[in-house]
């Protein structure tokens, strides 16, 4: 189970995805959806473009643009020596979505709000599920994806979204 004292490199995605300052808009579109990635970095660290910062390039200049126009900057980072609740604190500082873990200075991961849910959701899910089978019935439930909103009607908890891969609640058993 995860906690937030562990460290930020056991939940960090790795190796980072990184594309040079002039890569194109089309080429950042194609690794994002090939690689099914939510971001990369942007040279050495310099910058990074997410799907957001994507689509508003898209959107103003066209898919031309280089990722140097498309990034933020500078990147939020923390050291793969640091825990969990130290990116936690630096992503709602800066109010973003994703990190990138260094070591030293080279880039090596980067950890988002859903790797972050993921990881310590366990703790909570197992709570839950000891609590919600104590009173189960046979009956099928309704679950819902928490980032996409995806709705899977089944007798037994998916363990995650088949549309992208975050975790299921239950909305059929009612919330005070």
């Amino acid at each position: 189970m995860g906690s937030p004292e562990q460290p930020v490199s056991e939940i960090m995605t790795e190796p980072i995805r990184s594309v040079t300052p002039e890569t194109p808009a089309s080429e950042v579109a194609t690794i994002l959806l090939e690689e099914s990635i939510g971001s990369v970095v942007v040279a050495d660290a310099d910058g990074i473009v997410t799907k957001t910062n994507l689509l508003a390039g898209i959107v103003n200049s066209g898919l031309k643009t280089p990722a140097s126009e498309l990034m933020t900057d500078p990147v939020v980072t923390v050291s793969r020596d640091a825990d969990v609740q130290t990116a936690i604190d630096r992503m709602d500082e800066y109010e973003i979505k994703r990190i990138v873990i260094k070591d030293g200075t080279e880039a090596v991961g980067v950890v988002s709000t859903t790797d972050v849910r993921q990881a310590l959701a366990t703790e909570l899910d197992s709570v839950i599920d000891m609590f919600a089978g104590s009173i189960k019935t046979d009956s099928e439930d309704t679950y819902e994806c928490m980032s996409c909103g995806e709705r899977v009607t089944t007798e037994s908890k998916p363990g995650t979204c088949n549309a992208c891969d975050s975790p299921m609640r239950n909305i059929s058993m009612p919330r005070n």
